[in-house]
């Protein structure tokens, strides 16, 4: 590929819209849920899916997800069994968490109206 090619892909990769963005994210749900479906003891699944929401604003799905890692990360530690893959993994969930938990107990950002005289 050529180096205005491959600019051209970087520029339109960057320049999405936000409609292609979110079906992006919407298609990377989809797709990690069905793996979770067909192995629910992955932890870095649920992780990677937390994070989506997370950036999607969906906290309470988000926090379902870093929950559910952290559960499986204890077993984990239970069996010893781990690995440096397994304690960053755990180390986003807990990271995560907190971010949610936080976004949740904020008020919503709400600017005031003017004051107008009718």
């Amino acid at each position: 590929m050529s180096a205005r090619g491959i600019l051209g892909w970087l520029f339109k990769r960057l320049m999405r819209s936000p409609l292609e963005r979110e079906r992006e994210i919407v298609q990377r749900l989809r797709e990690l849920s069905g793996t979770i479906d067909e192995a629910p003891e992955g932890l870095t699944h649920y992780v990677l899916r937390g994070e989506l929401n997370l950036d999607r604003g969906e906290h309470t799905m988000a926090i379902a997800d870093f929950e559910r890692a952290l559960e499986l990360a204890e077993n984990l530690d239970e069996r010893k069994g781990w690995l440096v893959l397994e304690q960053v993994m755990r180390d986003r969930a807990l990271y995560g968490l907190k971010i949610a938990r936080r976004a949740l107990r904020q008020p919503p950002n709400l600017r005031p109206v003017a004051n107008v005289e009718a």
